[in-house]
């Protein structure tokens, strides 16, 4: 074979290896920018997730703290304020399933203590004031006391904090 000849098929040999080296190459770039691209995405959406169930408990927290003084205080405003508490608690559901869809199961499993927590202290409020206003009546060993409503208030105070830097930590991983 002629030199010329050897050397042009060299040539043509090593651009079909250039070409398809740079071709590949490329195409793992783009698979690499596509999962990138969709893990901060993930991100995104669990960052947002997260942080609207936070401040949704944060503001139930505000108004729970707001009744269970005015509760304390025997304020007749109590028994608003303890039903507009109540009714924020129970429009976290959302919140609650939307980290839940965007997961992990540790921050659907951390969610749901922190909606169970602040249910439990709703429903011990609103059960406290309607005893003290004469509307229930039941056995003195079925009372809330308030120890026990400044317990619940306390463990969702914790809840929140404890969910809120468990996301902070699936976030930074």
């Amino acid at each position: 074979m002629d030199q010329g000849i050897a050397g042009l098929v060299g040539a043509a040999v090593g651009g079909l290896i250039g070409v398809a080296g740079t071709l590949g190459a490329a195409r793992l770039t783009g698979k690499d920018q596509r999962r990138n691209q969709h893990e901060y995405w993930r991100r995104q959406q669990r960052r947002d997730a997260y942080s609207q169930l936070v401040m949704q408990a944060s503001e139930a927290l505000r108004l729970g703290t707001n009744a269970q003084d005015a509760f304390e205080a025997r304020d007749p405003s109590s028994a608003a304020l303890s039903e507009q508490f109540s009714e924020v608690v129970h429009r976290l559901g959302e919140a609650e399933s939307l980290v839940a869809l965007e997961g992990p199961e540790e921050a659907s499993n951390e969610a749901g203590e922190l909606i169970t927590e602040l249910y439990t202290w709703a429903n011990s409020l609103n059960f406290a004031v309607a005893t003290r206003e004469g509307q229930v009546s039941l056995p003195s060993e079925w009372s809330v006391s308030l120890s026990e409503l400044v317990d619940h208030r306390d463990r969702s105070h914790e809840a929140v904090a404890t969910f809120t830097v468990h996301c902070r930590r699936l976030l930074d991983s």
